[in-house]
């Protein structure tokens, strides 16, 4: 096609060329005026084909760079092959030396399993994670709150269904992610120890050039921020705001892996439940999970209120003193036993702190040539269970959008990722918001300043679940809006 065009500009050259000759030897005999007129026609006739060329060249996709190999980067490389976006060629970068499992805890997927399996990857969601049908939320007295029943919830919501099963489940984050790596569609490669040091927006050539720790550099026609809270691709070529940084939200959470499953009964039986226990300033999450090669895992999340500002820890770096501190902490709250049995059964953990982005500031640079997705756009608190599935929405948002200028519903790149963002920043405002909310709620109690009386967050958990405003919140939370 390039071959073809270029022989078409030089044909319109050699007629700009002759038909001046031709004019000057032909008006002897007839005059210049039609002759004149053809010219100016063949002239602006070359300007406009060139003009439209050099538009069509800044709208063509040939290569596409990802900033960041977990679910969001993965996701995004995905979207752009699965959808009919043009792109040639997708390289995703990471700075990490590989796909290392073990990393991070478990996730819950409704939403974004839902769009998986529009790019063709619901069968495989549908193995490789549990099927949830239900959130039991209760006081650690064991007295009931809330009991939602998310499969029953799913199933009134026909873009959450696949293959008549509802897209509801728990996965570790590893075992998704080497899901996602394996199934990568030609034309992607992912290229490790690739650690961004700089990004040069340059609008002249419609050329975005990525530079990284070890001297290399790579140039995109788009080149996507999917690099996580601490993105380097935001700071370097999006960010000039101050206030456009991570915001602590004076919650932690301290997580706890186990093997196996020996939880509520200590049979190993699969409860197809997540179970929330509240305490006095504490809410635990304990949960059974798959992980890589199907191997059988189990999870607590303690979460607490803690004004003291330690660092969010994005790299999940563990240590041997979180075990003893959560265990403290879970008995200290008066958690049953399935909860203190577990944690002292995990052999994995980690803390981290809970952060966000104001989620209304810019995701996209100047010259619209760098895009941000997931948590380097708008990281919110995990209250909710949405960062993996609004980070997968993202990118199927984004490829659909760059799809509709190939077929024309779109004009360019500019217009098509200023549609993605419109689009997105409602609903993850929304949802950001909504988890920071219950972020506070879940933890009142406690002898942190600031935080709710425990009986008012009782109450409310009560009411929300009578009144069916729990199931509202949930459903629409979990609805892909992309």
């Amino acid at each position: 096609v390039v071959n073809m065009a270029g022989s078409m500009v030089s044909l319109i050259v050699i007629i700009a060329v002759i038909i001046p000759t031709s004019s000057a030897h032909l008006s002897l005999n007839g005059g210049l005026k039609p002759l004149g007129r053809l010219r100016r026609t063949s002239v602006s006739f070359q300007r406009r084909f060139l003009r439209a060329w050099a538009e069509r060249k800044r709208n063509c996709l040939d290569r596409v760079g990802i900033i960041g190999c977990g679910p969001a980067g993965l996701s995004m490389a995905h979207a752009l092959k699965k959808l009919d976006t043009g792109v040639g060629r997708v390289d995703v970068f990471d700075k990490g030396e590989a796909l290392k499992s073990g990393l991070g805890g478990g996730i819950q997927l409704n939403g974004g399993a839902a769009v998986l399996a529009r790019m063709g990857l619901g069968d495989k969601i549908q193995e490789y994670g549990l099927p949830v049908k239900g959130i039991r939320t209760r006081t650690v007295s064991e007295k009931e709150l809330l009991y939602l029943n998310v499969s029953a919830l799913a199933r009134n919501e026909p873009s959450l269904m696949h293959n008549g099963e509802p897209m509801v489940f728990t996965i570790m984050r590893d075992s998704l992610q080497q899901l996602l790596a394996d199934e990568l569609p030609n034309g992607c490669q992912i290229h490790f120890n690739k650690r961004v040091v700089d990004v040069l927006d340059d609008e002249a050539n419609g050329k975005v050039t990525c530079i990284f720790a070890d001297g290399s550099s790579e140039k995109f026609d788009l080149l996507i921020g999917a690099d996580g809270i601490r993105s380097q691709v935001k700071q370097k070529s999006i960010s000039a705001n101050e206030d456009d940084t991570p915001k602590y939200s004076n919650i932690r959470i301290q997580f706890g892996i186990a093997p196996g499953w020996e939880r509520p009964d200590g049979k190993g039986k699969y409860t197809q439940e997540l179970h929330q226990w509240f305490g006095e300033g504490t809410y635990a999450l304990t949960g059974q999970y798959l992980g890589v090669e199907n191997q059988k895992f189990e999870m607590v999340a303690l979460v607490f209120a803690d004004d003291e500002d330690e660092g969010e820890n994005p790299d999940w770096i563990q240590g041997d003193e979180v075990k003893e501190n959560c265990i403290q902490r879970l008995e200290a709250a008066g958690n049953p036993d399935e909860v203190i049995s577990l944690a002292k059964r995990a052999n994995r953990y980690f803390e981290v702190g809970v952060y966000y982005y104001p989620s209304l500031m810019p995701w996209t640079s100047e010259t619209k040539q760098v895009v941000l997705i997931g948590d380097a756009a708008h990281a919110m608190p995990p209250f909710l269970g949405q960062g993996a599935n609004q980070a997968i929405q993202d990118a199927f948002c984004l490829a659909s959008k760059l799809s509709d200028i190939k077929s024309g519903r779109i004009s360019s790149i500019s217009d098509a990722v200023d549609a993605y963002e419109f689009q997105r920043k409602i609903p993850t405002t929304a949802i950001q918001l909504e988890s920071r909310i219950l972020g506070v709620l879940e933890t009142a109690g406690g002898s942190t300043s600031g935080t709710l009386p425990s009986f008012v967050r009782d109450a409310f958990f009560g009411l929300t679940g009578k009144l069916g405003i729990a199931e509202k919140v949930f459903i629409t939370g979990a609805t892909p809006q992309v």
